[in-house]
Formats: structure tokens, sequence, C-alpha cells
């Protein structure tokens, strides 16, 4: 596997420039509201992150004042080298326990989450004419674009029979692409729709209707929008972004999540410190720029205060995913079909990116993970995958980042 150079939509895709300027709803989106203002007026709700006039309104401020990026990384990415282990006739029985599942043994992927996993932004284009675009094929947990790096085609190496990795992408609010139903704008609160959405694409009547009792490769990346919605309100936690409200929800989709799409054993992805962004953006005139006018992340890019909030919030959240699917496993210990292991790796992403500026985020709109951010969100969750459980907890620097390549005895955990 080579890494690629940056690769920008058809110039086709200019049409839809209109299109996602209008403040019209499309027919197949819905604005997601995380909180309603008591005082605020029905033009300023509307005007909520990834709502289609916020979107419109990014795509103005980047297309007058933006600058295209240049397609190159902050760090040399590792080259893919990895190769198939061997495999005896009785390796490719069916496992029947969630914690002796090997690379080959899975046979499609799932991705569950919010605009970090549908890839809001993550790719930007030229201006006066870029538009914004979620780029599901490149996203770290299950991307399917060619030669891309992400947990999908890192399991192709053992096994050509993956499915559900998205290729290509969708319009901004998409309610998802292939098994990826991650949905910008999204909190905890609303996983069980993503959830809902997967039941019926492994039902009776779905694309994926065979695969449903063959293993499969969950990631649930979820919560950075519940710890935006924790500010604006004096000192008090909103209901959504109460850590324990949280975890309650979460710990409800994982239960129906094993209801409805059969034998997986799922990453729980630890969230970063979103206060990174305003760290990044000192200094760089376009992002303090656009970060002091278009509504983002008030806990991110607000005062100390609140940024001091979000980092809190961050660590707590962390916390309860980790209580969460130590419980999880405690209700399934008997059954062996569903197992939730908690990955941290990606919660000290702050430390270990800050030292490159905006290298790790999106030129569009200064907070989205990027294509080199994803790269290295992929390898660095593969390798948690394959690592003891203090190991999991090592930080990382991209700079250092080596990806490991399992072998036959080694089981994911």
């Amino acid at each position: 596997m080579k890494l690629r150079t940056v690769a920008r939509p058809s110039a086709l895709l200019l049409c839809l420039v209109p299109l996602l300027a209008s403040p019209q709803q499309l027919p197949f989106q819905k604005p997601f509201k995380h909180s309603t203002p008591t005082h605020a007026s029905s033009q300023q709700e509307n005007f909520s992150p990834y709502s289609i006039p916020w979107i419109a309104q990014l795509q103005t401020i980047y297309n007058t004042f933006g600058v295209s990026e240049n397609g190159t990384c902050p760090t040399e990415i590792q080259k893919w080298s990895c190769q198939p282990y061997e495999l005896t006739e009785k390796d490719w029985d069916k496992p029947t326990d969630v914690w002796h599942l090997r690379p080959h043994d899975i046979k499609s992927v799932v991705s569950i989450g919010d605009s970090i996993t549908a890839g809001f932004a993550m790719l930007t284009g030229r201006p006066p004419f870029a538009i914004a675009l979620e780029y599901r094929g490149k996203v770290f947990s299950d991307g399917g674009d060619s030669e891309e790096y992400t947990l999908a085609n890192f399991l192709r190496t053992y096994t050509k029979d993956i499915h559900g990795s998205p290729r290509g992408f969708t319009l901004p609010l998409a309610q998802g692409k292939g098994l990826n139903t991650g949905v910008s704008g999204a909190i905890v609160q609303m996983l069980p729709w993503q959830v809902e959405r997967l039941r019926l694409l492994f039902g009776r009547f779905g694309p994926y209707r065979k695969y449903k009792n063959e293993w499969k490769l969950a990631t649930i990346l979820i919560g950075a929008n519940n710890l935006c919605d924790a500010c604006g309100l004096g000192g008090a936690f909103p209901a959504l972004s109460d850590p324990e409200k949280y975890g309650a929800a979460l710990k409800s989709a994982l239960r129906r999540l094993k209801g409805s799409i059969g034998p997986t054993f799922v990453n729980l992805v630890g969230i970063f410190d979103v206060t990174l962004v305003y760290d990044l953006s000192r200094g760089h005139p376009y992002c303090e720029m656009l970060l002091g006018t278009l509504p983002i992340c008030s806990c991110a890019t607000g005062s100390e205060a609140n940024r001091q909030k979000a980092g809190y919030l961050a660590k707590k959240y962390n916390e309860v995913m980790e209580r969460i699917a130590k419980e999880i496993n405690e209700e399934n210990k008997d059954d062996g079909t569903f197992g939730v292991v908690f990955q941290p790796g990606l919660t000290g992403f702050k430390e270990g990116a800050s030292q490159f500026g905006q290298g790790y985020l999106s030129k569009f709109d200064c907070f989205h993970p990027n294509k080199c951010a994803n790269q290295v969100m992929a390898i660095t969750l593969w390798n948690n995958m394959f690592s003891s459980p203090e190991d999991k907890k090592t930080p990382f620097r991209p700079k250092d980042l080596e990806i490991y390549c399992p072998g036959r005895n080694d089981y994911l955990r």
C-alpha cells in the first residue's frame, strides 16, 4: 500500500455549489439541533453547526479567504508492508468467542459516530469553487477507497472478504454510506437511529443480510458534539453533556447494537481534547477569523473557562467509556458473540499533534481531522487493537508511529 496524493472531486461537482448554498433543506437531509436555547431566535437555531445555512456560510468564508492545501503531511507515514500470515484448514473455522478473533475472521466493517466518522471537510478544494463534502471512503475506521490508510483496507491484507466499507464521498448530513452510518452533528443520544439503520441493512431484506451472522468489526467514535453543547449555560452541564447521561445513552446504544447486527467486536474509541483547535489556530489569520465568526464549538474556541470545561469533559467521557465497556462485557460474558474494548490511543492526539500546527486539521474549517490525521488515526487504532491494556495507553507521536503487523497468534483486543 503506497501513500497517494490528495484526490479532489471532479469539476462536475461544481454544479452542487448553488444547491448546498441554498437555505432550502434537501429532501434526505435533516439538520440536527442538539438543544433549543430559550431566548434564541428561529434564525439563530437554524444556523446551528452542520445546518444548510451554516455549511453555505462556511463555504463562502473559505472561498473568499481560504488557501488550498498542498497535499503533503507534516510527517512521513510508514508504508504499509504487512503480509498475510499462513493459515491451516482449521484456522478457517468460524470462531465462537469474540475474544479469539483474528483479522481474517472479520467479514464486514461498521462505523458509528458524528462528522469525524463521516469524514466532514477532510479534504479541501481550490478556492473560489470549493464545496464541503464528507469523504467517507478515506475515513480512518472503515474507508474503502483504494490504497487509503483505513482499518478496512488494513484488514484486506488478511482477507479479501470485507464488506460495508464505503467508497467516495457524500453530501453533508447524509445518513450514511455502506455500513458507515455516521452523521455530521450527531450526539450520543442520536445513536439509536444509526443502530436502527444498521438493523435494516442487516435485516431480512437488507443488502448485508447474508453477513449478519458473520463476525464484524464496529468502530464507535462519539461525544465531541455532546461536549460542545456544555458551554453557554453558566457552570452547569446541560443534560445532553452530563457525563453520566452520556454514559447511559451510550450503554443503551451498545445494547441495541448487540441485538441488531449479530456477532461483533466493538472498538469504543476515546475522544481527544477538542481545545486543540483553539491552540493551533493562534497565529493563523484564516483560522482565527473563522473560529471567531462561525459557531463551531464554543467549548473549544471560546473563553478559557469554556476550554477548561471541554478538557474536563473529554477526560470524564473517556472514563465513562472505559467503565461502560467493562459493564457491557460483564453482561455478555456467557454469550461470547459481542465484546466492547475501550481504545484510548486517540486520547493523546492533542499532545501528539500540537507541534505540527494546522498540519493535521482541515484547511476548510480548522476543526476536523484532515486526511493526514485520518491516516495517523487508522494506524494508532490498528496498533491499539493488538496491544495489551497497558500498551494501549502509550502516548503516540506521529513522527515515531510504526505499523504493527499481526501474526497468526494475534487476537483482536
